[in-house]
């Protein structure tokens, strides 16, 4: 009994140690200690934290280590996949893509409203249909698991490299999230961020396996759940004089509306989204005439450094005229990709809705295709992804299975609704404080964002009337939340506090992929084939050597820094939809289901899958000379792709079984 409760006292321990420790650094703020110092705790105490409990919690019994000895309880690993799953970008991406796009989209591209019900639908499909029957199978890994129901080691080892390709375009976007907040809080460079909070991660899950994740991961839903709903406390004091951020934002949502209408209407707002229009004629002119256009643009950039040289002009107004990317770039392929790149944030820009409404209300159009794609895709996805999937094989029963996704999904929804309503309570700060401003009296919190290593915000006048205008604005989504803080004038400490929550989420995550991986290369490849009779000892060794390398090359691709947070993970999602999510359908509910249809069922998701986010990728597209125009089907953004794979893939499960009846299991 003493074992079974004690992981309970160190949850309430945690969550007792961040309000005090959230307390005490508010009185050092207020003492004038300096900020770097207070939001350092945060950081150096929260991976201290999380590697001494890996270290306590180390094993080398592969029952332990694998899935955490089947015996934890429904409410902790219910907190534990809450944590797994709430990542970098749920917590730090939601927040500012529903302050810029909007709950519903900007008619052509989805909102945050798509995310939110994909994501938490996609726990109650898990619920239904998986979790108890993945539970009965006992058994370690997914692949493991599909390879048994077909008794096919071809069907273990595709499952394998799908799983291991799904894992792994996640992991690369969490550890891009730890390396982005562990910067912005110590100081450090992106790079070494990356590999201080990479330490973290290996100090927890190299020793003690899915044990240690386990209760880590507790913690860290103690630390996700409390820095966030604190955070929308404080905001809410602020905003309306009381703790309750969603009536908070209901509150606001009135004033914001009015606010959009004025805005909308303002001649001046008006001609800059004529001139930003005008700008994107200019550039698909020049895209579709590189050569040409760099030799004009070269000539008008000579004659203006020319003129500002003659007029000893500042070397800032110099430097400007010199940034020109047909100035600067020599190769062609690369200026062609800073227009289009250019074209891209424009296009967002002026498309994106100034306040919470559907910008576009007549008749259907490419955003409302989008959105239900898009949770078509998150849904099946959650349902699918490995690493979610296994925390269903560490309770005791399938009931408790169950019962976990319902505690998980709770715990995911309080975060949701703050991060929901501390998008609105943004969007009026901006809206009021921001828009309308001169250049030259900004708010203080906007030159702070914009002066950052990493800047927040960034502001471009292109009717050059000195006043800011909406379209002018152009925000960060990927870490908006992390200024906060400073947007809403609170604290500085829970710039930490927030930081902190979002390190917990990135870290979390990571452990849990890791782990599949690390698993799946270890346990599903090389002892399967190479080694079937190895001693257990020496399979836990070898799974912990490559979750080693694995996070090593994780973090060298981080370091590259790849698109945005968001759109990697999404990736994730529509990759594990369309290769999973038919074949554990079809094999938990269909007794004529074989192993060819499951192989043609996950060659066949993925492949397509994998097909329409790499052909729709702009590298991709500018290297090939390709327009989105002749690789989009239906006017489908490439994270949507798994609207692709999973109806081919379900068809291709089917017709396989039936074509081939001999191939049963």
């Amino acid at each position: 009994m003493r074992f079974k409760f004690w992981p309970w006292r160190l949850l309430l321990l945690s969550f007792a140690g961040l309000v005090l420790l959230t307390l005490l650094l508010l009185l050092a703020d207020f003492a004038g200690v300096p900020k770097g110092v207070v939001n350092g705790f945060f950081l150096v105490l929260s991976i201290i934290g999380y590697a001494v409990i890996g270290m306590f919690c180390r094993t080398t019994i592969p029952e332990e280590y694998f899935v955490a000895g089947r015996t934890i309880s429904a409410p902790l690993n219910g907190m534990a996949t809450a944590a797994d799953w709430i990542s970098a970008a749920s917590f730090i991406g939601l927040t500012g893509l529903l302050l810029s796009d909007g709950f519903v989209g900007d008619g052509q591209h989805p909102g945050g409203l798509s995310y939110l019900l994909g994501w938490t639908g996609g726990f109650c499909l898990l619920g239904f249909l998986f979790a108890a029957k993945l539970n009965l199978s006992q058994s370690i890994t997914i692949p493991e698991f599909l390879g048994r129901r077909f008794d096919s080691a071809a069907v273990r080892w595709l499952a394998a490299w799908g799983a291991i390709l799904c894992s792994s375009v996640y992991l690369v976007a969490q550890i891009y999230g730890i390396g982005l907040v562990a910067s912005m809080l110590s100081g450090l460079t992106f790079e070494l961020g990356v590999f201080l909070a990479l330490g973290g991660v290996l100090l927890c899950s190299f020793l003690g396996g899915m044990r240690a994740v386990t209760w880590t991961q507790g913690v860290q839903c103690v630390v996700i759940v409390v820095s966030m709903v604190v955070l929308g406390m404080a905001v809410s004091f602020k905003t309306q004089g009381h703790p309750f951020v969603n009536i908070a934002a209901m509150q606001s949502l009135p004033e914001i509306q009015a606010r959009a209408k004025q805005i909308e209407s303002d001649p001046a707002e008006q001609s800059t989204r004529e001139l930003i229009s005008l700008r994107i004629s200019d550039l698909d002119v020049k895209i579709a005439e590189p050569a040409y256009a760099r030799e004009v643009e070269r000539q008008n950039v000579a004659q203006q450094l020319a003129q500002a040289k003659a007029d000893n002009a500042p070397l800032r107004e110099i430097q400007k005229i010199e940034a020109n990317p047909a100035w600067r770039e020599t190769s062609l392929d690369r200026l062609v990709s800073a227009w289009q790149a250019e074209r891209e944030v424009l296009g967002q820009v002026i498309r994106r809705p100034v306040g919470f409404q559907v910008p576009y209300l007549e008749g259907w159009n490419p955003g409302w295709n989008n959105s239900l794609a898009l949770v078509f895709c998150l849904m099946l996805g959650t349902a699918a992804l490995p690493h979610i999937l296994v925390r269903s094989y560490t309770t005791a029963t399938p009931a408790q299975a169950q019962r976990s996704i319902v505690w998980a999904l709770g715990f995911i929804v309080v975060v949701y609704l703050c991060a929901s309503s501390l998008a609105v309570l943004l969007k009026s700060f901006v809206l009021t404080e921001l828009v309308g401003a001169h250049l030259d009296q900004l708010p203080d919190w906007a030159d702070r964002l914009r002066l950052r290593k990493l800047a927040l915000l960034s502001i471009q006048d292109h009717n050059q009337d000195g006043v800011v205008q909406y379209s002018d604005i152009r925000l960060y989504n990927d870490y908006l939340l992390l200024g906060l803080p400073e947007i809403t004038h609170i604290s500085s400490v829970f710039t930490g506090l927030l930081a902190a929550g979002a390190l917990a989420a990135a870290l979390s995550t990571a452990d849990g992929l890791l782990l599949t991986i690390s698993n799946a290369l270890a346990q599903d490849l090389y002892f399967q084939t190479a080694a079937p009779h190895a001693p257990p000892l020496r399979r836990v060794m070898l799974s912990k050597i490559l979750l080693m390398v694995v996070a090593l090359l994780a973090a060298w691709f981080a370091t590259n820094r790849p698109v945005s947070i968001l759109f990697w993970v999404t990736c994730a999602f529509s990759l594990a939809a369309a290769t999973f999510f038919p074949v554990l359908l079809l094999g938990f509910y269909w007794r004529g289901m074989n192993r060819v249809g499951a192989l043609m069922a996950m060659v066949s998701g993925l492949g397509i899958t994998l097909y329409y986010i790499v052909v729709n990728h702009p590298w991709v597209q500018m290297r090939f000379h390709l327009q989105p125009s002749d690789t989009l089907w239906f006017s489908l953004d490439p994270v949507c792709a798994g609207v692709f794979g999973v109806p081919l893939g379900m068809l291709c499960a089917f017709l396989g079984s039936w074509l081939f009846p001999s191939a049963k299991n």
